[in-house]
């Protein structure tokens, strides 16, 4: 009998070591609340691969999820079948490919074959010789070669079984989401901070948001749009079930536009969001604050800036910044591939983009925005009346 499945190969995990069965469980759990959603799946893990099985009509969106979750390294379209004699599995390799050959016009052909089953008493060259031999007896104008072959066959001999296949999609690798600590992203509803969360993902963190919203100068969808970002960079909270902090940023902004110089807007402001995620992460166990930023791409992204706004941070507090060196049309280039992009050029203004003075400081001086802020006679108050008042939490994880 031959049965079509959906067969995965781990990425980083292979580096692990003693901690590999940890993070196949981890990822093992991933897939499975990943595909909740799905009928009549079934998932069956093992040391160094994992198969995944559903209807024929659930496949395509199937492996849409699996290409968007993290320790995932190769999504291929498998078959497998419980014969073990090499004839009959050439046999049933060369009805198989048939078609293939005709529809896509293949003249050149290599099969590789590894063994899981060491006992298999032909060796994987020999295996892959002969298997080579019944294809091109069915099929003589076909010619084997050792690089780049138009078609390659992949043969998998295992214990129970054989499993083959000849395409292979490429997933996101990297760890499993919830593998190490949990980072707190600070997001506008611009290109660049849905595609740093997607990446800190990748490297396991689970990442929760924190955005600030100036109502009425904001209006209700911009904060829609920042909603419909998550939901996409979590991939519809099948990735993780996050938390979205709503911070009405109003009277701290009404109070900065007070200041006297008025180049150090945006590091000001910027200093203030900096310090209401360092308040949120102490108290809600953030190991670091994360951020969009890209050296050089705006006035508060040089280096001058970066210092002097994350200098009100707790010293023991990271700040990651996944996109530092990327430009932006790599940005845009995964933020298509991760479906946010179509949102995030939405023309809804956030609180960053309405209060860009005309000349905005580019190399501003931690000394001279300490200056400032001593100017304006309420901020402390209005800060913390903003933490005490004004934070409004939505809470993905009673998604679970």
């Amino acid at each position: 009998m031959l049965s079509k499945i959906i067969y995965l190969k781990y990425g980083e995990l292979t580096l692990k070591g003693k901690n590999r069965v940890n993070f196949i469980n981890l990822l093992y759990q991933n897939i499975r609340n990943a595909l909740k959603d799905i009928k009549n799946i079934e998932i069956k893990k093992s040391f160094d691969n994992c198969v995944v099985k559903c209807d024929e009509q659930d496949v395509e969106k199937t492996i849409t999820i699996l290409k968007r979750i993290p320790g995932i390294y190769q999504i291929i379209e498998a078959y497998f079948t419980c014969e073990l004699d090499m004839p009959k599995v050439g046999s049933i390799i060369v009805n198989k490919i048939s078609q293939k050959i005709n529809d896509e016009k293949i003249k050149t052909f290599k099969v590789y074959t590894k063994r899981h089953d060491k006992k298999y008493p032909i060796n994987s060259m020999e295996y892959s010789r002969q298997i080579g031999g019944i294809v091109l007896k069915e099929f003589s104008f076909l010619k084997v070669v050792m690089e780049q072959p138009q078609l390659a066959i992949n043969i998998e001999v295992k214990e129970d079984g054989t499993i083959f296949y000849f395409d292979k999609i490429l997933g996101t690798g990297g760890f499993p989401v919830g593998i190490n600590h949990k980072a707190l992203m600070l997001i506008s509803g611009g290109i660049d901070s849905p595609v740093a969360a997607s990446l800190l993902l990748k490297k396991g963190m689970k990442v929760d948001f924190v955005t600030f919203m100036t109502p009425p100068h904001t209006s209700d969808e911009a904060l829609n749009k920042v909603i419909e970002l998550v939901k996409r960079v979590t991939l519809d909270y099948r990735l993780h079930n996050p938390r979205l902090f709503v911070v009405n940023f109003t009277y701290i902004q009404h109070e900065l536009a007070h200041m006297s110089n008025k180049s150090y807007q945006i590091t000001l402001m910027r200093r203030y969001f900096y310090r209401i995620a360092n308040y949120l992460a102490k108290k809600y166990n953030y190991s670091a604050i994360a951020t969009g930023e890209s050296i050089g791409q705006v006035a508060s992204q040089t280096l001058g800036s970066m210092k002097t706004i994350e200098s009100v941070l707790d010293n023991d507090l990271l700040v990651f910044r996944p996109l530092l060196t990327f430009d932006k049309l790599e940005i845009i280039k995964i933020a298509e591939q991760i479906n946010t992009y179509e949102v995030s050029i939405l023309p809804y203004n956030d609180c960053c983009s309405l209060f860009v003075p005309k000349s905005p400081t580019t190399n501003p001086s931690i000394k001279i925005a300490e200056a400032i802020e001593k100017e304006l006679d309420f901020i402390n108050e209005i800060f913390n009346d903003t933490l005490n008042k004004y934070i409004k939490i939505i809470d993905y994880t009673m998604n679970k």
